[in-house]
């Protein structure tokens, strides 16, 4: 990573790249995250990663990768090196008739939903979808779309891996150059582990129709059908409507409204998959940044959720507010929640080098299954200096508190990090991404 950094952003095959390193040392007052007999530890991470874009005729990429190496000084946890990979491609081998798409993801996700976010209750995962497009047109402005999907999803030390095999067909009409209307029809076949879910297939088909508009800076995508999901060897699941909003409306020069309505059946397959940038996979919406991490889980489940965010930024002075809330129930495993959140983020450029930031966050989880009520709260606060124009040095404070119903399960963590950062240009952020 080193040696990346000292080569600078440089073209490659017609795309930009920047590379960059980063240090930083954390101190946490109750690093295990428990009740009684906190323990205190300082934390040292080294990280290094890369970013690249390409857009052109024949070729739509993006790939962010990175590479962290943590060491615990007084020894609470064991040291670990973890990877963090977002990447989506889209190769166009014929123009308007065939055109294959890759996208991967591979990161962190949480084992136990119930237990304080720790290391030990981590693990990393990755999830793979690739696929041919084929595009038949009809008219100047009717065409049929024939896709294919095959996708993994592969979790360390699991028995939650699974693949796929997805296909859709859409019937697209175009009445305008910014809007589409479509009919969709997708389908497909999960295969988990043998022996290790109460059922060993899953069909999920999916009829819905589509409206899609985008403008400079406004845009709205609108999906309203059924979905049907059978289990082979598991119990029959009705057919549910399928109902997906994303809309994003610019207000002025210098504020955005969006929103974010979804009802529908997911998985963590999809739920991992909805974070890899230009993703093409039916997944469900949601405003960046809001809930909590991905849960390592094989079941299905009906996830209902809405977001609300809205930002304000003149250049100097930003802020964004967002709130959400969402509805998860499995439809095997008793865990059952429902959830509610909302964060503020305030940012101020002081000077063209000196950027304060701070945010609060706010969530509460209750569980259906069994009686248990969760809360957590926030509160950070930073100043980031921009020694020139490739390097960083940032400090960071922040408060997590935990309340639970369950005794012995609340705690409060207290937290400090000095960063130094170094990039080679603004396509990358060095900075953690566990």
């Amino acid at each position: 990573m080193l040696c990346w950094a000292c080569f600078g952003a440089t073209p490659v095959l017609a795309g930009q790249s920047d590379f960059g390193v980063g240090f930083s040392l954390t101190h946490e007052t109750n690093i295990g995250r428990v009740e009684t007999s906190p323990r205190a530890d300082w934390a040292e991470a080294l990280m290094g990663g890369f970013s690249y874009r390409e857009n052109t005729a024949g070729v739509s990429a993006r790939v962010l990768a990175q590479i962290e190496r943590r060491r615990f000084v007084r020894h609470v946890y064991s040291d670990d090196t973890n990877g963090f990979l977002d990447g989506a491609a889209v190769w166009v081998i014929l123009p308007r008739q065939f055109a294959w798409t890759v996208e991967d993801t591979f990161r962190q996700v949480i084992i136990d939903i119930t237990a304080p976010d720790t290391p030990t209750n981590r693990t990393k995962s990755n999830a793979l979808n690739t696929g041919p497009d084929f595009t038949f047109p009809l008219s100047s402005s009717n065409s049929i779309v024939i896709g294919a999907r095959y996708g993994r999803l592969d979790i360390q030390n699991s028995i939650n891996d699974s693949r796929r095999r997805t296909g859709y067909v859409r019937g697209m009409h175009t009445s305008s150059p910014r809007t589409t209307l479509s009919l969709n029809y997708e389908a497909g076949r999960v295969y988990l582990e043998p022996g290790a879910q109460v059922f060993s297939q899953i069909l999920r088909e999916d009829w819905f129709a589509r409206y899609e508009t985008h403008f400079s800076a406004n845009s709205a995508v609108i999906d309203v059908g059924t979905s049907r999901v059978t289990q082979y060897g598991g119990q029959a699941l009705d057919g549910r409507r399928l109902a997906r909003l994303t809309l994003t409306e610019a207000l002025s020069s210098q504020s955005v409204l969006r929103l974010a309505l979804s009802d529908q059946y997911s998985d963590t397959f999809t739920g991992l998959i909805k974070g890899v940038t230009s993703s093409s996979a039916p997944t469900e919406t949601g405003v960046a940044g809001t809930g909590s991490p991905d849960f390592a889980s094989g079941d299905v489940y009906r996830g209902r959720r809405g977001d609300l965010g809205y930002t304000n930024d003149d250049g100097r002075f930003g802020y964004t507010l967002q709130a959400y809330e969402r509805g998860v129930n499995f439809d095997s495993l008793p865990q059952d929640y429902h959830e509610r959140g909302a964060r503020f983020l305030w940012t101020w450029v002081y000077t063209g080098a000196m950027r304060l930031n701070a945010s609060t966050d706010y969530m509460k989880r209750t569980f259906d299954s069994f009686d248990r009520k969760d809360r957590d709260r926030t509160f950070s606060g930073g100043v980031a200096f921009r020694l020139n124009r490739n390097m960083t040095v940032t400090m960071e404070g922040a408060r997590i508190e935990h309340q639970s119903t369950v005794p012995s399960n609340s705690f409060v963590d207290n937290r400090v990090m000095l960063f130094w950062g170094y990039s080679t240009g603004l396509l990358y952020d060095a900075r953690s991404r566990r």
